[in-house]
């Protein structure tokens, strides 16, 4: 099975060079530059995610100071309270 892929001249020339090179096609000379163990079997899913969100956030439960944003970004509080 073939697929088609866009890349950018620069990129295509170097693969090419590369490809010529060493006498392999492109797939084999793409396949080269992959890990040698593969790409991982599963990537994280939805509830790791929660899971590891509601962990960090369990850290800043009750904290009372107050960060005044526009102050650190434009040197001016803008905050009337």
């Amino acid at each position: 099975m073939s697929r088609l892929i866009n890349v950018s001249d620069s990129v295509y020339e170097e693969l090419t060079r590369m490809k010529r090179a060493r006498g392999q096609s492109y797939s084999e000379a793409i396949a080269g530059m992959l890990p040698k163990g593969g790409l991982p079997a599963k990537t994280i899913g939805w509830e790791e995610i929660l899971e590891k969100l509601e962990k960090r956030a369990a850290n800043f439960r009750g904290k009372r100071t107050k960060i005044d944003h526009d102050l650190i970004a434009h040197g001016v509080s803008f905050d009337h309270s």
